[in-house]
């Protein structure tokens, strides 16, 4: 796997781990790592020595808390386009690939995070995980 700005990966026995390794933000999903987690499922499911794959959060208190709001703070973002460019194709592919996806929830999943979260196979939660949607809160 080549290397990542916002994200670590490894291959150990077969079972690729990737860490959303942005733990200052609780791990925000930016333009950048939108980008690389599409790229690296995409290797993983090339790649023959990958069986499975493992997704985790870096840091203590957050698996991902959604979509980083200070990227495009003053501008104004089209919630359709993001959803059609970045998100949809993201979770597609995490849903379609053929290796099993672990989830391992060590805090806050929140927003589109929380979407991540739910598209895994499997998820693996600590007991201070917490599942936010905040959406629910709009309207």
């Amino acid at each position: 796997m080549p290397p990542y700005e916002s994200l670590l990966t490894s291959v150990f026995n077969n079972v690729l781990t990737i860490t959303l390794n942005r733990p200052e933000s609780y791990n925000a999903l930016n333009e950048t790592m939108k980008k690389e987690l599409n790229d690296v499922f995409k290797e993983a499911e090339k790649d023959g020595n990958v069986r499975c794959i493992v997704l985790r959060g870096a840091g203590e208190k957050a698996f991902c808390s959604g979509q980083d709001l200070k990227e495009h703070s003053g501008s104004k973002r089209s919630l359709k386009e993001s959803l059609e460019k970045s998100y949809n194709p993201l979770i597609r592919k995490m849903r379609t690939i053929e290796k099993p996806i672990i989830g391992m929830i060590n805090g806050v999943a929140a927003g589109a995070g929380l979407s991540i979260a739910l598209a895994c196979d499997m998820r693996i939660m600590s007991d201070a995980a917490k599942l936010i949607e905040v959406f629910i809160r709009i309207g």
